[in-house]
């Protein structure tokens, strides 16, 4: 979490999240549960989510995702 990985890397932002009542019940759940802020408990679930993906990228090579596709496309990519 932030306060326990503070770094001179850290960078704030501000940001809008939509998200259903049932997730953020959840989400305050965790952080309750942890003696954490909500914004820790996020910040902490988007660093974990990306943290591999660097190396990822190293293992796949370059990927491209395209802003859309069609079905064929799709099924074109996985044969």
């Amino acid at each position: 979490m932030n306060s326990n990985n503070c770094s001179d890397q850290n960078v704030s932002i501000n940001v809008n999240l939509s998200l259903k009542n049932e997730t953020l019940r959840m989400l305050v759940e965790m952080a309750n549960d942890m003696g954490a802020s909500l914004e820790d408990v996020i910040s902490s679930i988007t660093e974990d989510s990306v943290i591999d993906l660097e190396s990822l990228q190293d293992d796949l090579g370059i990927v491209i995702i395209p802003e859309r596709c069609s079905k064929q496309d799709l099924i074109n990519s996985i044969q």
